[in-house]
């Protein structure tokens, strides 16, 4: 492959995660392979997009579900590379302790909190730490308390029946709220056959989402089955205004 060089082009029209300098610089995350330094820079960016959909549990602390199979994506490694990388990370499996990993039952994935890389490191450390919390939950967000006060029981991890938002990764956010999660490809298939239909259905998914506080692990896949769905009834609707030979024989159509 030959890459082309930079002329002045502009930064921002391109995603990134953010790689805390003092994970490569500091002694103490030294152990880390550069595997999970970056799988904890993948975690933590999806803490801001938890935030923003209110998972937050009783304590007001943010989780994430972040799969074994999304970790083998976002790396590019076999399944034991993926679990390798993850308990370097989980203090529960001899890790450094930079997430806590909490079980929810069986078939269900499993829940994860990202801890504060920096809130073992001095009361500057925390000063700073807040600082990194800004960027990701921005001014327009309210704060932990006021979460708490508005949403209640409903950060009650309990609540999540196996399901969960279809964050995988590569894909952009769409819709009013911005909760629908679709790669390029897919919204290039569904525009192919929903055609003009296609801006209603997302737009539509994201209404259902924020106002039922529900999650699909695909999000194509709900738009889809909505679509057929749809159709299906039409068909019916329309099926049942058409009369029988019976009923043009009878009349009874006029």
């Amino acid at each position: 492959m030959e890459f082309d060089y930079f002329y002045n082009r502009d930064g921002e029209r391109f995603s990134y995660y953010m790689l805390p300098k003092i994970l490569v610089t500091d002694r103490k995350f030294q152990s880390l392979s550069s595997d999970a330094k970056i799988l904890y820079a993948c975690l933590l960016e999806r803490t801001a997009l938890s935030f923003k959909n209110k998972w937050i549990d009783q304590e007001n602390r943010i989780y994430i579900i972040f799969t074994l199979e999304e970790v083998m994506e976002v790396l590019g490694r076999s399944n034991k590379t993926a679990v390798k990388v993850l308990n370097e990370l989980d203090n529960s499996t001899g890790g450094l302790g930079l997430i806590e990993r909490k079980k929810q039952g069986l078939g269900k994935p499993n829940i994860i909190y990202v801890k504060d890389f920096l809130s073992i490191i001095s009361s500057r450390g925390k000063n700073y730490s807040s600082e990194v919390k800004n960027i990701h939950t921005r001014s327009e967000e309210p704060t932990l308390q006021e979460v708490k006060k508005i949403h209640g029981t409903n950060s009650n991890i309990n609540k999540h029946e196996g399901n969960y938002p279809d964050f995988s990764f590569g894909k952009k956010s769409y819709g009013i709220f911005q909760n629908v999660f679709l790669r390029d490809e897919e919204i290039k298939e569904l525009k192919e056959v929903l055609v003009k239909d296609f801006s209603n259905y997302v737009d539509r998914l994201s209404a259902y989402l924020k106002s039922t506080g529900k999650t699909y692990k695909d999000h194509k896949a709900t738009i889809l089955s909505w679509f057929y769905k749809d159709q299906g009834n039409r068909r019916s609707i329309k099926a049942s205004n058409i009369p029988s030979l019976e009923e043009y024989d009878k009349g009874e159509h006029l």
